[in-house]
């Protein structure tokens, strides 16, 4: 799922300008991609751009980050501090590779957006793939704790990996189970927020489990999202049966993904 974000600019030489113009041209046919708007509507910006080599343009921002200061920022700079702390800083000049490495690593902290995350997914991944989800992984390791607690129930570890980033870019606490009886030793012990659950498992499959889950006093109200490549309507009704929240038919995308997790866990709608 391809995602257009707009980019505000404060500041920037009309040549700087430019060149972001053609480095998002070049970007187009990529999952991510990029516009700038224009001044008078740089309030519907999801990413900031500021010359923090300009004066004027710096304090301008500073005026504009008053009411909007939940929009992402880049400082774009000649030379980068040693220490950035939480500041993210694009180096001049702007080449194709450090802008849309810097802009691609704020839409995944930020926005968490991870297109090429994909649940359950096959194929080969390209270079730039492969990047953005090890960049992923590491926003996920940094991401400061949400005190939700999941349980994910898959014996596939690609998967595992998979729901690992996606969670943890939300700040989930996570438990793995790799089979049906595992998955129901740690909902007899643990009190979850959300359980993710494969149908095909070693041993007692999903929808016993989710029956099993939904039997149990410590559990009976734990919403259970279904992910499996089962996606005929006799399986959604047999999920639906067993008291399964939503049902998803892998190969699930991120978007989609994230989509239910902020349905089921409100708190998370700001995420």
């Amino acid at each position: 799922m391809d995602k257009v974000f707009k980019v505000g600019v404060f500041g920037l030489a009309s040549n700087e300008q430019n060149t972001l113009g053609s480095i998002f041209k070049l970007a187009a046919s990529r999952p991510r991609q990029y516009v700038m708007v224009q001044p008078q509507e740089r309030a519907t910006a999801e990413i900031i751009l500021v010359d923090a080599d300009d004066n004027n343009a710096v304090n301008e921002w500073r005026s504009f980050s008053v009411h909007h200061s939940q929009i992402p920022t880049i400082k774009v700079v000649k030379i980068a501090p040693a220490e950035t702390g939480e500041e993210v800083y694009l180096r001049r000049p702007l080449t194709l590779k450090r802008v849309l490495e810097i802009l691609d690593k704020v839409t995944i902290e930020a926005h968490k957006y991870v297109p090429e995350l994909v649940v359950g997914g096959e194929g080969e991944l390209n270079e730039e793939s492969v990047a953005a989800l090890q960049g992923a992984a590491q926003s996920a390791q940094q991401t400061s704790r949400s005190g939700i607690k999941a349980l994910v129930v898959d014996d596939s570890l690609p998967v595992r990996k998979s729901m690992e980033i996606q969670l943890g870019l939300f700040g989930m606490d996570m438990d793995f189970a790799e089979t049906g009886e595992e998955a129901l030793e740690f909902t007899q012990k643990n009190v979850y927020d959300i359980i993710f659950l494969d149908v095909m498992l070693p041993g007692i499959d999903g929808y016993k489990v989710c029956k099993e889950v939904k039997s149990h006093k410590l559990s009976k109200s734990t919403p259970v999202v279904m992910l499996t490549a089962k996606g005929k309507s006799f399986d959604k009704l047999r999920g639906t049966m067993a008291g399964a929240t939503v049902y998803l038919t892998k190969p699930v995308e991120q978007e989609k993904l994230k989509e239910v997790i902020k349905q089921i866990l409100p708190s998370l709608a700001q995420a």
